[in-house]
């Protein structure tokens, strides 16, 4: 397929921004803050309507949030209905346009619609540097970079740009580290790659160019290894999904569109602009991988923990995909995907505790300005070995479980198939006719279609009394094209007291290129008879299964439940390919990596001796931002290290120093800090230690109390206030000492084996 001309994109979202310029003459209570500024850039970009920009802009101005001291000073209201700052995310969308326009367009932009313009970008600035968004925040994260690095160097801020690239910087080292957070989401990989591709055109600084690149590469990666080409979409496991029934979403699809993996016509509206304004594009034999390379196995890790992890088999006719924990209440954590065009539906686990096993029903998120279709938030995990997977979902007592007088386990898949079994039982599905029918303990249904198949066990289920939970396919007649497999745990008339206890655990298993009916029948029987083994104690729970590729295995403790123990062990690759991380060592060519990577590489180790105290300064080590060295008179040989903040603000910090250690015989050693930690909320790091192979120490919060002036604070634990010794093995080891407020400051650390000796 042919890529679309820039300049028809451009045009085309032009055209259809007309509806937001009409809602500007109310303005209509519908009106957001981000499209002004995404129509005003489509106008500029497309020369045309000079004459309404001032008129976006002064509409714009009535929605900023101008008051020093509110919370939301420099952000906008989303909507023209919200009579304050509800989504504080509202000044990154908005400054997607507001930067460009500047940076672009300011001399073509009429002379009272540029000041208007100017002021608001001011005000913005200050928004967008207070607004401190966590790095495993996906999309916001990148976003917020790439408005500050844009702002920064339209408005000549050089101040404001560096610390854009700074948080560039801290996301570029967390995904190396831990991977893509917001793994999967057919909406956000869309605004990853907004955003991405804005910094790799438009920055000034061939190390962020560079970087951009990069993160390109490792997200239009993992959209080719994900994508399904049979049913054009992302599939898999997705975090935080709009579409429970379908899992496209239009904003990634506006980027497929657009580089040709998508045919039809233009698409998007005004969102179509922001792959118009990107040149990146992704080599062709991506989507050559994605489209001939099968069975492909892809896994990958998207946070710290160990199971904070994904995995998903794609054949040529059926995809199976686990992740073996949850990241948000929108999760689609286990799921099928079969053939057919992008309305047909995929297979997936939901949990439910209001009646919305289709993901139609919205509701508001907390205080903030959006409804969305949430759900319950309960420990999830899950197992897979290419074609199976085990997956266990434990209730625990959340707001909807208070107030709900249902709870169920669903597993939604399509109806338009070529047949339902329940076990040697083929089941009529009529069309537009209710139905339910009861599927006896340890019986598998089974659906078909061409030569794909699909089958789900029950092997454990409870109710919220502790009974063995019923099970059942259901037919409600819905519009849209699906069934459900629904294990109920709870249904009345009253909401239970407690829902702790209830769970179910399921067994999915796939088949592919079932050609005939006796290797289809052949595939169903074998999944019946497979071996499934279930000990539930009062304390803890254990699942195994028998795969023609291995054991799976779940361990956790019951009923309320811990860090699971997973067989197979979950994947800590940022990208895996069939067993090869493809991921990280995209990111290791670029900054801030490489250098990372040099130092552990050849810089000289500290050398920790028997019966010998260190000190070290904290700009001798490796610093990775957004930690920083400044100065200060009173600090030892005029330098600390800080993640530069506004004293008192609650803010994350994000950095790290780095040391290579190497000890001469095993042994403990007591740590102290001089610091300066002005207030509670600027007071605190976390400290690890690691070799090449785990984490000796894990990461350790260091709560240092207020101090004003240089004090040296001993490394105690925070609740009992007790040193903490840390036990070094003999040999090479790394210490980290990494931010976790800003404001908080670092002159020098001292190690001794001495638990009674205390730095001079």
């Amino acid at each position: 397929m042919a890529t679309p001309a820039v300049q028809e994109m451009i045009r085309y979202a032009a055209a259809r921004g007309e509806g937001t310029w009409k809602k500007t003459q109310g303005p209509a209570p519908n009106l957001t803050s981000r499209e002004l500024f995404t129509y005003a850039l489509a106008l500029a970009e497309a020369r045309t309507h000079p004459e309404r920009l001032g008129s976006l802009f002064e509409t714009a101005a009535r929605m900023h949030d101008r008051d020093p001291e509110s919370r939301g000073y420099g952000n906008f209201r989303w909507s023209w209905s919200h009579n304050q700052v509800m989504d504080f995310n509202a000044v990154e969308f908005c400054m997607m346009g507001g930067s460009l326009l500047w940076l672009r367009h300011r001399d073509w932009i009429p002379d009272d619609a540029r000041r208007t313009l100017r002021e608001i970008l001011e005000f913005a600035t200050e928004g967008c540097l207070r607004h401190r968004v966590r790095p495993a925040y996906t999309n916001i994260a990148l976003m917020n970079a790439e408005n500050l690095i844009l702002l920064g160097e339209a408005l000549g801020n050089s101040d404001v740009a560096d610390e854009g690239y700074r948080r560039l910087d801290r996301f570029v080292m967390h995904t190396w580290e831990h991977g893509i957070s917001e793994y999967g989401s057919p909406c956000y990989y869309g605004v990853d790659l907004d955003c991405l591709g804005l910094i790799e055109r438009f920055c000034r600084r061939e190390r962020g160019r560079e970087q951009a690149r990069a993160l390109l590469e490792l997200f239009w990666t993992d959209v080719a290894l994900n994508f399904f080409p049979p049913s054009l979409r992302l599939a898999g496991p997705h975090s935080r999904d709009y579409n429970y029934l379908r899992g496209n979403g239009s904003v990634l699809d506006n980027h497929l569109w657009a580089v040709g993996w998508l045919p039809g016509k233009e698409r998007g509206g005004l969102g179509l602009l922001w792959p118009a304004l990107i040149r990146w594009r992704p080599p062709a034999h991506l989507l050559e991988t994605s489209r001939s390379r099968f069975p492909r196995l892809v896994r990958q890790s998207w946070r710290e923990r160990p199971c904070q992890s994904r995995t998903h088999y794609v054949m040529p006719d059926v995809t199976l995909g686990a992740a073996a924990a949850n990241y948000h209440n929108m999760d689609l954590p286990l799921t099928v995907d079969l053939p057919g065009d992008s309305s047909f539906p995929r297979c997936y686990v939901i949990p439910d505790a209001r009646g919305d096993p289709y993901g139609k029903k919205r509701i508001r998120e907390g205080r903030g300005a959006h409804s969305k279709t949430l759900h319950l938030r309960p420990f999830w995990t899950a197992a897979q070995r290419k074609t199976d997977a085990l997956g266990l979902v434990l209730y625990r007592d959340e707001d909807q479980t208070r107030t709900a007088t249902t709870l169920e386990s669903h597993f939604v898949v399509p109806r338009d198939v070529h047949g339902f079994w329940i076990g040697e039982e083929r089941v009529a599905i009529e069309r537009g006719k209710q139905a339910e029918f009861p599927i006896p303990d340890g019986n598998p249904l089974v659906l078909r279609k061409g030569t794909a198949a699909v089958g789900v066990r029950v092997v454990w289920a409870r109710t919220v009394g502790g009974e063995p939970a019923g099970t059942a396919l259901v037919d409600d007649a819905n519009p849209d094209g699906v069934v459900r497999l629904t294990v109920t745990h709870h249904r009345g008339d009253a909401a239970p007291a407690s829902v702790v206890g209830a769970g179910a655990a399921l067994w999915v298993r796939v088949g592919s290129d079932l050609e005939t009916d006796d290797a289809f029948d052949a595939w169903r029987r074998a999944f019946a008879k497979a071996a499934a083994e279930v000990r539930c104690s009062s304390s803890a729970i254990d699942l195994r299964a028998e795969t023609t590729d291995g054991p799976l295995a779940i361990e956790t403790a019951y009923p309320e439940p811990g860090e699971p123990k997973l067989l197979p062990e979950p994947a800590r690759g940022v990208l895996e390919l069939d067993g090869r991380d493809v991921g990280r060592p995209i990111l290791e060519r670029v900054e801030p990596v490489k250098s990372y990577l040099a130092y552990l590489a050849a810089a000289p180790p500290v050398s920790l001796e028997p019966g010998r105290d260190v000190t070290l300064e904290a700009e001798s080590g490796h610093v990775v931002a957004p930690m920083t060295v400044a100065g200060d008179a009173a600090a030892s040989g005029g330098k600390y290290v800080w993640c530069p903040g506004k004293i008192g603000d609650q803010r994350g910090g994000g950095g790290k120093i780095l040391w290579n250690v190497s000890v001469a015989t095993a042994g403990t050693y007591c740590v102290w800090g001089r610091v300066v930690a002005p207030t509670p909320d600027d007071d605190s790091f976390y400290v690890a230690v690691t070799d090449e192979q785990r984490g000796l120490l894990g990461q350790v919060e260091w709560h240092t109390g207020v101090h004003r002036q240089w004090t040296w604070v001993r490394l105690t634990d925070r609740s009992s206030r007790k040193p903490i010794a840390i036990p070094l093995p003999q040999g090479k080891v790394r210490l980290e000492l990494r931010a976790r407020e800003d404001g908080a400051k670092l002159d020098r650390l001292f190690l001794t084996p001495d638990a009674d000796a205390k730095p001079q």
